[in-house]
C-alpha cells in the first residue's frame, strides 16, 4: 500500500515541477518521504526538482509554446527572461528551440528578442550561429519580426559576444549584404525591416562597411525614399542615405547624381516621382550637394511645364515636397520665385486637394521676402497682401482641420511669424492659441507638427537681443560698410510689444505643453523648449504663474538629464541646454516663496535647485561675448534660497562659496551687490560664520573685505555688508576682535550707524557698535577702548538726539550704557 502511494505522490510532484509549482512539488515529496525516506524513488524525484528549480522555468516555457503554441506559457516566458538571470544551459536550450521555429510569429518574435536583449549567453550562441550559418539564421530571425532583428543587432554590436573581432566584424557584414539583398527582391513582405537593419548597420559601424554598397545598392536605398511608401521606410532610408554620405561623402554625391540625372533624363511619372523624392530627402542631409542638382541648367526651366503635362497628382505631391526642400537654400528660393510662382498661387486657391493646396501656400511663405530680380529691394504692397491671406488661410486650417492637413499650416504659421506683424496677429487670437496647445498636448502628434508649433511660440515670445556699445559701433561700421541702408528696427519686436504676446502665450496654457516636451523632445527641440521658458520668465508677473503650473520641477529635472548627458558626450549642445534651464530657474526662483515650492510635503527637495544656480555663475564657455544677467540672476535666486533654512545655507556655501567670493570683487556692480546680499543670507548659518571667524589668514582677509564693501558708495551693498556684519559680531567675538583690531573697522560702523540718507543703514551699525561694546573679557575691553579712542559716544548721541525708529533708539541706548 506505502509502495503504490509513494509512486502515486511521486508522479503528482513530477506533474508539479513540469508546471513550475516547485512548492507543492516539494510538500507532495514531504509527504511521500514520511512513508519511506530511503525510497530510491524519491530520491530521484528531489534531485529532479532540485535540478529545475535551479535551472527554472523558462526553457520548459519555450518549449511548451514552440510545441504547442500555448500563448500563456510564451507570455510567461518573456516576463520570466525579462526578470532573472538564465543560465548558459537554459538559454543555449531556448535558443535552440526557438532557432528551430519558422515563418513570422509576433509572440515568438517577443521572446527571441527579450532573450537576446537580456541574456548574454543567449548572445553568446548567437554570435556562433551567425559565424556558421549567416544566411539561415538571418532569414530565420528576418522572418520572424521586428523584434527578433533588434535582437540580432544587439548582438552584432555587443563585443563581449564575440571572442575575436575580425569575426564580429565579418557577421556584421554579412548581414548588411544579406539586408540589401532583401531589398532587392520583389515583393518583399517587410521592406522597412530591411531598410532598418541597413541603416542600424550603417549608423553603429559604417566605417566597417566601406566598399559594400555598389550603384545597385544605392539605388535600391534612394528607391525607398518614395513619398508613395510608408513613412516608417522613408525613414530609416533617409538615416542610410545620410550615413552613407558621411562614410563617403564625394562617391555617395556621385551616386546620387547619377541616380536623380538618370530618372529626369529619361522621364517616366513613376522615374520622376521618385527623383523628386529622393532629392527632396537629400535636401536636409546635403543641401549643397542638393541645390547644385537642383539648379542645375534647364531643371526648373521646365519644371513646372513637366508636372502640368503629366497631369499626375502624385508627381504633383512629389515636387511640392522637392520645391519645399530646397527653401532651405537661399539661391534655390531665388529659382523657386522665378520659375514657380504662378503656379504655386493658382494651386494654393484652387486645388481641390487641401495638403497640396497648404504645401502650396507653405512654399510661397518660405520664398516670400525673395528677390526675383537685383532690383527687388523690398516686398510690395500686394506681396504682403497676399502673405496676410495665406497666413488667415493657415489659421483657419489649423482651427477646423484634422492632424494631417494642419501640419502644413503650422510650418507656414511657423515661417511667418518671424514677422513682427504677424507675431501681433498671432498673438491676439487666442483661440488659435489655445487650439495649438490643444493640438500639440494630444497623443501621436506628428513631430514636424510639433517642431513648427514650438517654432511659433518661441517667435511670439523672443526678446531682441541685447547688445553691449562694442557690438553697436560694429553694426554701424558693417552700416556704414553695406550700399544698402539697414532696415530700422520694428517697435512691434520692443520689449513691451513681446512682454505682452508673452503673456498671451501663458494664458493660452502653453506651460504644461513644455513640461510634456521636456520628456520627450530631441536636443534641438528641447533648446526651443527651454528657450521659450526663459522668455516667459523675464516679466516678474509671470513667474508664479509658471511655479504654480510645475515649471519649477520640470526645469530642474532638465538641468540634471541633461548636465549627465553633457558629461559623457561632452557636447556643447546640452551645456547650452543646461545653461538656458537654470537660467529659467533662475528667474522663476527669485521671484517666488521657496517655502511654497519646496514645502516639507513636496518630493522636490531645495538643494536640488542649488546645483544647477551654482553652474550658473561660470561663465559661459560657449559664448564669446560675456553676459553677466545670468549670474547676476542666479546670485539672487541663492539669496532667496538662502533665506529659508540652515540645509540650503549649507549646500550653497559647499557647491559655490569659492565663486561667491570672487564675485564679491566683480567690477559689475550690481554682480557685486548681489553677491554681498547673497553672503548677508549666508551669515545665517554656522558655517557661514566660520569663514570669517575661524581666526585663519584667509578669513581675516575676508573680513577685511566685508568691511571694504560696508564702506563703498552703493546703498544696497553697504546695506548688504552691513546685515552680515551685524549677524557676525553678535555670533563671534574673534570678529569682535578682528573688526577692533583692522585700521578703520570701528570708524566704518560708526559710519554707518550715523548715516542721514537709511534708517537700515543706520540700524545695521549701531547693531554693530552694540555688539562690539557687549562683548565680554578681554575683547569686549579692546572693543570698548577703540569705540571710545573712535569717539563712539558723540556719533551715538548725536544718532539718538533725532532718531524717531524705536528699535534703534533702544540699541543705541543700551551701547552707550556699556560704554559709561
Amino acid at each position: 500500500m506505502s509502495d503504490s502511494k509513494i509512486v502515486e505522490l511521486a508522479e503528482q510532484a513530477a506533474q508539479e515541477t513540469d508546471r513550475a509549482s516547485y512548492q507543492r512539488a516539494a510538500e507532495l515529496l514531504r509527504e511521500a518521504s514520511a512513508l519511506d525516506a530511503e525510497s530510491p524513488l524519491l530520491k530521484d524525484a528531489w534531485q529532479r526538482l532540485q535540478r529545475e528549480e535551479g535551472r527554472g522555468p523558462f526553457a520548459r516555457l519555450v518549449k511548451s509554446y514552440a510545441s504547442a503554441q500555448n500563448e500563456a506559457d510564451g507570455t510567461e516566458a518573456v516576463r520570466v527572461v525579462e526578470n532573472s538571470q538564465l543560465s548558459r544551459d537554459v538559454a543555449d536550450e531556448a535558443m535552440q528551440t526557438l532557432m528551430e521555429l519558422t515563418g513570422e510569429d509576433h509572440l515568438a518574435d517577443r521572446i527571441t528578442g527579450a532573450l537576446l536583449r537580456t541574456q548574454l549567453p543567449a548572445r553568446n550562441y548567437l554570435a556562433t550561429r551567425l559565424k556558421d550559418h549567416p544566411h539561415v539564421t538571418f532569414e530565420r530571425l528576418f522572418d520572424r519580426g521586428d523584434e527578433s532583428i533588434d535582437g540580432l543587432f544587439a548582438v552584432l554590436l555587443d563585443t563581449n559576444a564575440w571572442a575575436f573581432k575580425e569575426k564580429r566584424i565579418a557577421a556584421l557584414r554579412d548581414i548588411f549584404m544579406l539586408s540589401l539583398a532583401q531589398m532587392m527582391e520583389a515583393g518583399l513582405a517587410h521592406p522597412e525591416r530591411a531598410m532598418k537593419a541597413i541603416a542600424r548597420a550603417l549608423a553603429a559601424e559604417a566605417n566597417h562597411l566601406n566598399g559594400i554598397i555598389d550603384a545597385d545598392g544605392f539605388d535600391v536605398i534612394l528607391s525607398s525614399l518614395d513619398i508613395r511608401l510608408p513613412v516608417s521606410l522613408r525613414s530609416q532610408a533617409t538615416l542610410a542615405t545620410a550615413k552613407l554620405l558621411e562614410l563617403s561623402p564625394d562617391n555617395s554625391q556621385k551616386l546620387i547624381t547619377r541616380y536623380v540625372t538618370h530618372k529626369v533624363a529619361q522621364p517616366t511619372t513613376d522615374g520622376l516621382i521618385q527623383a523628386y523624392s529622393a532629392a527632396a530627402a537629400i535636401f536636409p542631409i546635403a543641401p549643397t550637394q542638393a541645390s547644385a542638382l537642383f539648379l542645375t541648367q534647364g531643371f526648373m526651366e521646365t519644371f513646372v511645364d513637366t508636372i502640368i503635362t503629366r497631369g499626375s497628382q502624385r508627381l504633383e505631391e512629389a515636387a511640392l515636397e522637392l520645391l519645399s526642400a530646397a527653401c532651405i537654400d537661399k539661391h534655390c528660393r531665388e529659382a523657386i520665385n522665378k520659375h514657380c510662382k504662378d503656379w504655386l498661387e493658382d494651386l494654393s486657391r484652387t486645388s481641390s486637394n487641401k495638403q497640396r493646396a497648404n504645401k502650396a501656400a507653405l512654399i510661397l511663405v518660405k520664398t516670400h521676402d525673395t528677390p526675383v530680380g537685383d532690383d527687388s529691394a523690398m516686398t510690395s504692397a500686394s506681396e504682403d497682401e497676399h502673405q496676410d491671406e495665406l497666413v488667415s488661410r493657415f489659421k483657419k486650417v489649423v482651427l477646423d482641420s484634422d492632424n494631417t492637413i494642419k501640419q502644413e499650416s503650422v510650418e507656414g504659421l511657423a515661417y511667418s511669424s518671424l514677422k513682427p506683424r504677424v507675431k501681433e496677429e498671432l498673438a491676439r487670437d487666442k483661440t488659435l492659441l489655445r487650439e495649438l496647445v490643444k493640438v500639440m498636448s494630444g497623443k501621436g502628434v506628428p513631430k514636424p507638427l510639433i517642431f513648427g508649433g514650438i517654432t511659433i511660440f518661441s517667435n511670439l515670445t523672443t526678446y531682441r537681443p541685447v547688445r553691449t556699445d562694442e557690438q553697436k559701433r560694429i553694426s554701424q561700421l558693417k552700416a556704414y560698410a553695406n550700399t544698402k541702408k539697414p532696415a530700422p528696427e520694428d517697435p512691434l519686436d520692443n520689449d513691451t510689444h513681446v512682454t505682452i504676446r508673452c503673456s498671451r502665450v501663458l494664458q493660452a496654457g502653453v506651460v504644461p505643453l513644455l513640461i510634456m516636451e521636456c520628456k520627450r523632445s530631441s536636443p534641438s527641440v528641447l533648446s526651443q523648449v527651454l528657450q521659450i521658458f526663459l522668455n516667459l520668465s523675464k516679466e516678474q508677473k509671470h513667474r508664479g504663474t509658471m511655479a504654480q503650473q510645475g515649471a519649477i520641477k520640470a526645469l530642474i529635472h532638465v538641468t540634471e538629464s541633461v548636465s549627465k548627458t553633457a558629461i559623457h558626450t561632452q557636447s556643447s549642445y546640452c551645456q547650452g541646454n543646461a545653461r538656458i534651464a537654470a537660467h529659467a530657474l533662475a528667474r522663476i526662483l527669485i521671484s517666488v516663496n521657496p517655502n511654497h515650492v519646496f514645502a516639507a510635503s513636496s518630493a522636490l527637495p531645495i538643494t536640488s535647485a542649488i546645483r544647477p544656480l551654482v553652474q550658473l555663475l561660470e561663465d559661459d564657455p560657449n559664448t564669446e561675448q560675456r553676459d553677466l544677467l545670468p549670474v547676476f540672476e542666479s546670485l539672487l535666486a541663492l539669496t532667496n534660497l538662502a533665506s529659508t533654512d540652515d540645509d540650503a545655507r549649507e549646500s550653497i556655501i559647499k557647491q559655490a562659496w569659492t565663486r561667491v567670493e570672487d564675485l564679491l570683487l566683480a567690477n559689475n556692480p550690481l554682480v557685486q551687490r548681489a553677491a554681498v546680499e547673497l553672503v548677508c543670507n549666508l551669515m545665517a548659518a554656522p558655517r557661514g560664520v566660520l569663514l570669517f571667524a575661524d581666526g585663519s589668514p584667509q578669513a581675516s582677509q575676508r573680513l577685511h573685505v566685508l568691511l571694504a564693501l560696508a564702506d563703498v558708495e552703493d546703498l544696497a551693498t553697504r546695506r548688504a555688508a552691513g546685515g552680515a556684519l551685524a549677524m557676525l559680531t553678535e555670533c563671534s567675538d574673534a570678529v569682535v576682535d578682528a573688526v577692533a583690531s583692522r585700521d578703520r573697522g570701528v570708524e566704518i560702523l560708526l559710519a554707518l550707524a550715523s548715516d542721514a540718507g537709511s534708517e537700515e543703514l543706520r540700524h545695521r551699525g549701531v547693531v554693530c557698535i552694540k555688539n562690539l561694546v557687549l562683548a565680554e573679557g578681554a575683547v569686549g575691553e579692546k572693543a570698548r577702548k577703540k569705540v571710545l579712542e573712535e569717539g563712539g559716544p558723540e556719533v551715538l548721541r548725536d544718532v539718538l538726539k533725532g532718531e524717531g525708529n524705536t528699535v534703534i533708539l533702544s540699541e543705541g541706548v543700551a551701547a552707550l550704557k556699556a560704554l559709561q
